[in-house]
């Protein structure tokens, strides 16, 4: 059963009660469809806590509520330049069994012609056009713009307030960002970092850390 009944909200859990996770709940109650439960988190300091109201449960109670019915989830993991502890929230969710359906804020425009990935976060304010595809497990943060044919690919971050212009494609677990801006046509390679305020005028390859106006390779410092 994937949708509300007319009385009731879809049960939803949480992996993670970081400060990120605030804004996936803001997301999904802006929705309207999705009731969160609870947000597991293998911190056993935050079991019995609360983030926005919504109770913190020990990571064991993740098969018990499985069990129990609710078949939907999403991770609160964000991350800035490593995606790998989301990659694995939602490699754990994916083996206990859970659905990841795409979280889009109610306040973001996100064109009929684009395509949204399982697990993907698209929060407030964000900007999604046409024929743009949003791989799974993508965080699209609070404000960004992605123009028309620009592919993100799988557990990619772009920052809040960046702005890719139209054909760009940001690798598997890349980072743009916060207020970063990339013009048309660029490519971002897996796993590369684009630090907050970078303006890309050039291609980044694979595992490179730019930065500043136009980008270019960090260098340590002498």
């Amino acid at each position: 059963m994937s949708e509300a009944s007319a009385d009731r909200a879809v049960p939803i859990v949480g992996l993670g009660a970081g400060g990120h996770v605030k804004s996936v709940l803001e997301a999904v109650r802006s929705l309207g469809r999705f009731e969160v439960t609870a947000l597991a988190d293998d911190d056993p300091a935050l079991t019995g806590s609360k983030v926005l109201g919504v109770p913190v449960v020990g990571p064991d109670a993740l098969g018990e509520l499985r069990a129990a019915g609710v078949a939907h989830a999403f991770a609160g993991v964000g991350g800035v330049g490593d995606s790998a502890a989301r990659e694995r929230a939602v490699g754990r969710l994916l083996e206990a069994g859970f659905e990841l359906p795409p979280i889009v804020h109610r306040s973001a425009v996100v064109s009929p012609w684009a395509r949204v990935g399982r697990g993907a976060h698209v929060l407030a304010g964000v900007i999604v056009n046409a024929d743009a595809e949003i791989g799974d497990d993508v965080i699209l943060n609070t404000g960004a713009i992605v123009e028309h044919d620009c592919r993100i690919e799988a557990h990619a971050h772009v920052g809040p307030g960046a702005r890719l212009a139209g054909a760009v494609t940001v690798g598997e677990r890349a980072h743009v960002g916060l207020g970063a801006v990339v013009i048309e046509g660029i490519r971002i390679g897996d796993g590369a970092l684009v630090a907050a305020g970078a303006v890309v005028v050039r291609d980044v390859p694979a595992g490179a850390r730019v930065a500043g106006v136009p980008a270019a390779d960090m260098r340590p410092e002498d």
